[in-house]
């Protein structure tokens, strides 16, 4: 790798950490109904304003021993957590496409996913303020490409009607709702950047968690076979997988029942 190369993945790694900085942010205010451009951001313990050396990512919380400079109270790990997974995001994803011309709108792709994953996992909630806008960016990041009109209208259309059926399915059967609308609205978020067949390998890896996720439940007997899981928790992070990875998932799996 030359130097150009290693400067320009330390540029998008740290851009990356600064816009997890933005998506805790926006993921701790969106749900509070907080506006996400007006205002500095607050201590959650102490309601005291945060200084600039309070807002340097991964630094602060680390020069501050993970906790409130001003309260003493300790900060969520989630915080610095959030800024490297936003940071991996984007120096994956630059390894993957390049300096490409969708590049930022698919990196803020993923980082409204992060922040929409941590906000169904605390509220099971899935904002229309976030999902509308997200799968806005999302067609801005695939229309101009060649077959990319065809190629989100699908994705759309097969994740959201999936889940729409689901959900109309379980009503009937159970007379109660088992998914929300914002589910099926994230999945248009996703389902235009990933295209129909990355979908549904998106939907079964995500399914797949919350198997697991509920067996460990029912395990700590913490929950049982009707215990509502935040989906979208688990939409989110299998959505930004398979766009990574899930071409490569599909090209093995075939390759070895074709060999069966």
């Amino acid at each position: 790798m030359t130097l150009a190369a290693e400067w320009m993945l330390t540029l998008v790694a740290l851009l990356g950490v600064v816009m997890g900085s933005a998506m805790s942010a926006l993921a701790w205010r969106v749900p509070r109904e907080r506006s996400w451009v007006r205002g500095r951001s607050i201590c959650p313990a102490c309601g005291v304003e945060l200084g600039p050396a309070d807002l340097i990512p991964l630094v602060s919380f680390v020069a501050s021993r993970g906790k409130c400079r001003h309260c003493g109270v300790p900060i969520g790990w989630r915080y610095p957590l959030t800024e490297l997974i936003c940071g991996a995001w984007a120096v994956l994803l630059y390894l993957k496409v390049g300096l490409v011309v969708a590049l930022p709108f698919l990196g803020l792709w993923g980082f409204m996913l992060v922040a929409l994953m941590w906000i169904d996992l605390d509220f099971q909630l899935l904002p229309d303020a976030l999902t509308l806008p997200g799968t806005l960016v999302a067609l801005a990041a695939v229309l101009p490409m060649p077959g990319g009109p065809h190629h989100a209208l699908m994705g759309i259309v097969v994740g959201s009607g999936l889940l729409w059926v689901l959900a109309w399915g379980y009503l009937k059967l159970r007379k109660t709702e088992g998914m929300g609308g914002g589910d099926i609205k994230l999945a248009a978020m996703f389902g235009a950047v990933l295209g129909w067949k990355l979908t549904l390998v998106a939907l079964f890896l995500a399914a797949l968690g919350g198997s697991v996720w509920g067996a460990v439940l029912m395990a700590r007997r913490a929950g049982g076979g009707q215990t509502a899981l935040p989906f979208g928790t688990l939409l989110c992070p299998s959505a930004m997988l398979v766009y990574l990875w899930g071409d490569d998932w599909m090209r093995a799996y075939l390759s070895t029942f074709l060999r069966h």
